[in-house]
């Protein structure tokens, strides 16, 4: 794969109607390069998740463009999925049965680092490891492209440490990953953050990250 600095997520001047009382939101313009990890970073109604249903096409734009080199992104979305009664296995080879040209489940587990927990039920994971579940299945799609919604809410340090690992290891190898955060230290982090600032609506501001220790 190439390089980081590739661009293959471009936004420019984006608007697009938001929320129940149809209010413009926008404009953002931000660019993601190949291999790299970008934060989204904002409080709460600042249209972080907004943003996500754009690139990802699950909203239209009202004015401006994105662009997504290649195929489409895997998503995983705050809420995650609920698989009550069945193991890793059994819900990667479900994903599997509904995907075009899946990845293995056994390269999906190993990118996820999830190969050992493959008979465990999914009650018996713990946070990092049903977040980290959702991620395999977001990559069952051979997707280079990952856009993950606040994936380090409601982690404890080490479960988010986890989590950030297995991040920097897919785009280590290649794989963009654009995540939203409300939290500042994960922000920095990253290798380079859009600010939506509550106070100026949705004015998206990047930056290169500062990263914490």
């Amino acid at each position: 794969m190439d390089g980081m600095g590739t661009s293959v997520i471009e936004i420019r001047d984006l608007r697009v109607v938001a929320g129940r009382d149809g209010g413009r939101w926008g404009p953002v313009s931000l660019s993601v390069g190949r291999g790299e990890v970008h934060a989204v970073l904002g409080g709460h109604g600042t249209g972080k998740t907004t943003l996500l249903e754009t690139v990802a096409g699950q909203r239209r734009a009202v004015s401006g463009s994105v662009r997504v080199s290649g195929g489409g992104p895997g998503v995983v979305w705050r809420e995650g999925g609920l698989f009550p009664g069945l193991t890793v296995a059994e819900v990667v080879d479900a994903w599997r049965r509904w995907t075009l040209d899946p990845l293995t489940r056994a390269q999906a587990l190993r990118l996820t680092g999830l190969a050992g927990l493959a008979s465990v039920t999914f009650e018996r994971l713990d946070a990092a490891e049903r977040r980290l579940l959702d991620l395999a299945l977001a990559l069952v799609g051979r997707s280079d492209i990952l856009l993950l919604d606040e994936p380090f809410a409601g982690l404890e340090a080490s479960a988010a440490s986890r989590v950030r690992g297995v991040l920097r290891s897919l785009a280590g190898d290649g794989t963009t990953i654009l995540f939203t955060t409300r939290d500042i230290g994960e922000a920095c982090r990253a290798d380079h953050v859009t600010v939506l600032d509550g106070d100026l609506p949705f004015l998206g501001i990047t930056v290169p990250a500062v990263h914490a220790a």
